[in-house]
């Protein structure tokens, strides 16, 4: 990679590189209910494990996650609710970086798990965890479509 990369704890003034990244990547807009969504994780968790990549000042990267304790019967844990990487950054271990910075943050709290949910089919995300270190889990989803 021929920039240097730093990886920081994500801010509240953060959320506009956030939603920005996002839309690049996913092509438009979301529901609006997801950008107070991300407003939300940077204004009430703490203490935080979110993150943001920069490269040259500018934001490339981020990592939106919280600890739980208390879903699905599970210990208390890490969650990684959504990243993402610029298009012109991927490739380049931006995200595994990312994922370092919030592993080492879970670490460093003394938490002892990180899960993170995706869709079945997804398996450029499922490669990508995979690379990183984790392993497919035990929930299992049921749906019904009414």
């Amino acid at each position: 990679m021929a920039e240097t990369i730093i990886i920081r704890r994500m801010e509240p003034s953060d959320e506009k590189y956030v939603l920005a990244i996002d839309q690049k990547i996913v092509g438009e807009a979301r529901a609006a209910s997801w950008q107070q969504r991300v407003f939300r994780y940077l204004e009430r968790y703490y203490p935080p494990v979110s993150h943001i990549a920069k490269a040259n000042g500018v934001v490339v990267g981020f990592i939106i996650g919280d600890i739980r304790g208390w879903e699905y019967g599970m210990a208390s844990g890490a969650w990684i609710d959504i990243m993402g990487v610029d298009t012109e950054y991927q490739g380049q271990g931006v995200g595994r970086r990312l994922v370092e910075a919030f592993v080492a943050q879970c670490r460093h709290q003394g938490i002892k798990g990180i899960q993170s949910f995706m869709r079945d089919d997804d398996t450029r995300i499922q490669r990508f965890l995979e690379s990183v270190g984790f392993s497919r889990g035990t929930l299992v989803e049921y749906s019904l479509e009414v």
